[in-house]
């Protein structure tokens, strides 16, 4: 499996070949109710949109989803308001249509408008999404980094980000679910760089005893028994489901 149509065709498959694993948005039970309550009750889906970006926005592949969570509560707010506007022309008061007309731009404006801007920040955000996986994938696959802390500095993330990115994406098949990685940075290559760049006629230098670490646990995504929703733990803890509120254990 690997990412595809969804994330723009642009990261390959274990065999070179485009994969299409990768939800265009991984929306949780909280988002689909967000969703609903945005075309409903307009205010009430915005409401629970900005708690979902307060509490979400500093993940990754998350930003693309609260993006998409407001287009809809705007979208939801038009179709609400032009249900005030089907309602006038049947009542039984009398509204002019320059008065209609006048009503369907400004909630055109104030709905639709932000509901643009907003689509167009869901749809950036999947991009940079998608390249940053793309680095991740030629990183991993080709240049066999598996530091956390060399992909960091390779990708200009924090090493918490790159964390949750790896899990991310092993979880929809993008890189192999058995592949383990290191916290820190490596060390070994930046210092055999160096000697490359040594002068041929200089005495070579001693080589520092490098000891390799030990695998380190990163924290993993688990399934909640209680609701069945994913969820991050970090290793040898445990947490609280985010959607029911079940322990669930490192395991």
């Amino acid at each position: 499996m690997g990412i595809g149509n969804e994330l723009g065709g642009l990261l390959p498959g274990r065999e070179g070949q485009p994969s299409d694993s990768l939800p265009k948005y991984e929306r949780t039970t909280f988002d689909i109710v967000t969703i609903g309550a945005g075309y409903l009750f307009m205010p009430l889906g915005f409401a629970l949109a900005l708690v979902r970006m307060l509490s979400t926005h500093y993940k990754n592949y998350r930003k693309p989803v609260n993006f998409s969570l407001l287009f809809h509560v705007f979208v939801g707010g038009f179709v609400q308001l032009m249900g005030i506007v089907v309602n006038s022309i049947f009542s039984e008061v009398a509204v002019d249509t320059g008065t209609l007309i006048g009503m369907l731009i400004m909630f055109s404006l104030i709905t639709l408008l932000p509901a643009a801007v907003f689509a167009r920040s869901a749809a950036k955000a999947r991009f940079r999404f998608s390249q940053l996986a793309n680095q991740y994938v030629h990183l991993i696959t080709v240049e066999r980094v598996r530091y956390t802390g060399n992909l960091a500095d390779r990708t200009g993330q924090s090493e918490g980000d790159v964390n949750r990115d790896l899990i991310y994406l092993q979880k929809y098949g993008v890189l192999d679910s058995g592949l383990l990685f290191h916290e820190g940075a490596d060390a070994v290559p930046q210092a055999r760089a160096g000697q490359a760049d040594a002068s041929p006629f200089s005495q070579p230098a001693r080589q520092p005893s490098y000891q390799q670490p030990r695998p380190q646990q990163l924290p993993k995504s688990v399934r909640c028994p209680g609701c069945g929703a994913q969820n991050t733990v970090a290793p040898n803890q445990s947490t609280s489901c985010d959607y029911c509120g079940t322990t669930i254990a490192y395991s």
